[in-house]
């Protein structure tokens, strides 16, 4: 396998769609207001931790992510913090 394609496959399971905030707006980015936390489409809530660098290409640098940490659009780092609890 190329060393392009595995670089592709690894940062697509680094960026998580459809967040939804929560918590407070703390700054903006790209025009826009980010949370403090969000929340991914499987209930995962995740903290800010900071700005996703870019490579010399213009392409995320995932290798810039530690454990647990996911790029959320525009280009921000999240790490991942619990799992939402079930109603009893």
């Amino acid at each position: 396998m190329l060393a392009s394609t595995r670089r592709a496959q690894i940062l697509e399971y680094s960026i998580l769609h459809n967040t939804m905030p929560e918590g407070r707006a703390i700054g903006r980015f790209d025009g826009r207001d980010f949370f403090e936390f969000v929340r991914d489409e499987f209930g995962r809530l995740l903290v800010y931790t900071g700005v996703a660098p870019r490579r010399g290409d213009g392409q995320f640098d995932e290798d810039a992510l530690r454990e647990g940490e996911f790029i959320v659009l525009p280009g921000l780092i999240y790490r991942y913090r619990g799992k939402r609890r079930r109603a009893a």
